[in-house]
């Protein structure tokens, strides 16, 4: 998969390849091989939902780091999502594209009129959690769900704000490409539902 990163007003892009039980990461054409775990997640925010992101165990060149992420649910106008990291006591804002937010600007089909849209999985994976119950009011980029493909994460994000209709999955389920995973609904009715691979 492929990412290009900003931080601090430096681009990077990133690719990352899965080779048995390590993953070759290529950055900026220089590839190295690393071991990269969730060990555990963040606490709950005080909605008691689980917030996305975790504290995660690098192994790089022989030394061990550990990192912790914050996924910030704002998206902006292009789809990019935002990570607040810290590492050896440092903080940075690290801003990710991938391939599915350049995919989604051909394939999504969108309407200014759209009052419903279902998230489905970009690929075949594992859910690791999900983060909304049907009922739950959500914003545009929040959050719904949590995708483990090819040992990364992947957060799932409500392409509009709205009501959560339902939850066609649960954590430890596996999924395969395009599944349903959430149906929400906006504010208005009677209008037609819209597809998004997110």
């Amino acid at each position: 998969m492929s990412y290009i990163t900003t931080v601090d007003h430096y681009q990077y892009q990133i690719t990352t390849q899965q080779q048995g039980n390590q993953t070759l990461a290529t950055l900026d054409g220089v590839s190295e091989a690393i071991d990269w775990k969730r060990i555990a997640p963040l606490s709950a925010d005080d909605r008691g939902k689980v917030q996305a992101g975790g504290r995660y165990s690098l192994l790089l060149q022989g030394k061990s780091y550990e990192i912790l992420a914050r996924h910030l649910p704002q998206l902006d106008e292009k789809g990019t999502r935002t990570y607040e990291i810290q590492l050896a006591g440092q903080y940075f804002m690290v801003a990710v594209e991938d391939e599915r937010t350049h995919l989604l600007e051909g394939i999504a089909r969108t309407n200014v009129h759209t009052s419903a849209a279902t998230v489905r999985a970009p690929m075949p994976g594992l859910v690791v959690n999900t983060l909304v119950t049907p009922g739950d009011k959500v914003r545009a980029g929040e959050t719904v769900v949590i995708l483990e493909a090819m040992k990364m994460e992947n957060d799932l994000s409500a392409p509009l704000a709205g009501i959560v209709k339902e939850l066609k999955v649960q954590a430890g389920q596996t999924v395969d490409q395009g599944q349903a995973l959430v149906i929400i609904e906006s504010q208005a009715d009677g209008e037609p539902e819209n597809t998004i691979l997110l």
